[in-house]
């Protein structure tokens, strides 16, 4: 496939321009995170050191997302409750509110808080962690992240850096971008990894447009493998599609959340911008939220589809919390519709803004019947149960060796099935989603919800 180097490097250019921060914006985040690192060192003990962290400090963040991360080394003697406590009780110490600071506390590995400032209309991530010197004396997962910014700052020269950036951006554009659990995605530090391996991201877009899965990554050791050629033991230690090997822990998996179908999307979208490089391949889909309720009723009657729509009032907690529960809700409520003859052409599950859907998109097609495979006519007594069970007005034959059946549908349709499950006092949803917080809507979904829905819709069917 030959690839036309200049028309693609001009769509980086143009890319860059929109996504470096400006001077100004850089300003204000290195003076801000200064302002906040001095405030911190007045109250924290002698024995916390206090580092800026994340894409700020390695310089690939994108411009309008210059959040800052600072994180607080506690020594290693500490115990982690401990430290986790005092990080917290001295950080809030620092907020102020007469110049419209406030903060919320959040929870990862460690609780950390999380400063907000609506006057810059940034924020900053306050992260406690131990001093480490490498990955053996890991206690939490966070106390890496002063491990990379190290070998970042190493790795990268200032034209990697905005490769990384376009990768970042890339990445976004196509919906697999982000170190939340809900997207299964490309973290930003994982991004850096693999501007560094392959040295450019037009190397890397060469690579993965011609590579096959799996595909192992060794980033200190400079090596890489894939396919039938993967690294044997590579794979089996970490079982994944994509293994990218952390330079400052052997041991760790830096892509382990990616998913199958994220590092496809990939590979396809490599193939399509190096095949036709252009803004339009870049950016990929674009939302219209103005136009979104006519662009789903639309996109639903020219491929004959309904929607069928679980709308829910989240509580208060993280979204990496609650996704994974939404999710595991989905796919238990579509193993049932599949049971019963029901597989949805799309579905899927989306957050947004303290509200969540799980979609079912269907052809309209209802069922009064369903026919039934019984077991071999030589297996006396599964044959003899099954008939039995069958009997009556159910239409019973052999086809083949095997009895079979005709009996009347469960559900005659995903909407049927849907309102039997609210029904079902033994259907039970999950720890932190109620029954008492959904809402099945059919047709007529409501705006703030049917939004979410043509978001969910536009990301699914990506190509």
């Amino acid at each position: 496939m030959g690839i036309n180097n200049e028309r693609l490097e001009s769509v980086f250019s143009k890319v860059l321009k929109e996504i470096v921060p400006t001077e100004k914006e850089i300003a204000i985040a290195t003076e801000y995170s200064n302002e906040l690192m001095a405030r911190l060192k007045e109250v924290m003990p002698a024995d916390v050191e206090i580092i800026l962290a994340g894409s700020v400090a390695r310089g690939t963040q994108i411009r309008g997302k210059s959040d800052i991360d600072i994180f607080l080394l506690f020594p290693k003697y500490m115990e982690e409750r401990e430290m986790e406590n005092k990080a917290l009780e001295l950080s809030k110490k620092i907020v102020d509110r007469k110049n419209g600071e406030s903060y919320e506390i959040n929870y990862a590995e460690h609780p950390y808080l999380k400063l907000i400032n609506k006057r810059h209309g940034t924020s900053a991530d306050i992260v406690p962690a131990f001093k480490i010197r490498d990955s053996s004396e890991r206690a939490s997962a966070v106390d890496r992240t002063q491990l990379h910014n190290l070998f970042v700052l190493k790795a990268l020269n200032q034209k990697q850096k905005d490769d990384v950036r376009l990768l970042k951006y890339l990445l976004q554009r196509h919906n697999i971008y982000g170190a939340e659990s809900s997207r299964h995605a490309f973290s930003g530090y994982l991004c850096e990894l693999m501007v560094a391996h392959y040295g450019s991201l037009k190397k890397l877009l060469e690579e993965l447009s011609d590579t096959k899965l799996p595909l192992a990554i060794d980033v200190s050791k400079k090596a890489s493998s894939a396919g039938a050629g993967v690294d044997k033991d590579l794979h089996k230690r970490f079982n994944a599609p994509l293994v990218v090997i952390d330079p400052t822990d052997p041991n760790r998996n830096v892509a382990a959340s990616v998913s199958e179908e994220s590092i496809s999307r990939l590979i396809l979208v490599s193939r399509q911008l190096l095949g036709s490089p252009s803004l339009k391949v870049f950016y990929g889909y674009r939302y219209s939220d103005t136009e979104s309720s006519k662009a789903l009723d639309s996109f639903l009657k020219s491929n004959g589809l309904e929607a069928d729509v679980l709308c829910f009032k989240l509580s208060n907690i993280s979204e990496d919390t609650l996704w994974p529960q939404l999710e595991k809700l989905k796919n238990r409520i579509e193993h049932e519709a599949v049971e019963n003859e029901l597989k949805p052409t799309v579905s899927f599950s989306k957050i947004e803004s303290g509200l969540g859907v799980i979609a079912f998109l269907h052809d309209t097609h209802r069922i009064g019947s369903r026919k039934v495979i019984g077991p071999d006519v030589t297996i006396r007594k599964a044959s003899d149960e099954f008939i039995s069970k069958h009997s009556g007005d159910t239409k019973l034959w052999v086809e083949g060796t095997k009895i079979t059946a005709i009996e009347k549908a469960r559900y005659s349709d995903i909407k049927d099935m849907l309102k039997s499950i609210l029904a079902n006092k033994g259907f039970i949803f999950t720890k932190d989603i109620s029954k008492e917080s959904c809402h099945l809507h059919s047709g007529k979904i409501p705006l703030e919800y049917k939004l979410i829905v043509y978001h969910g819709v536009v990301e699914k069917l990506n190509i």
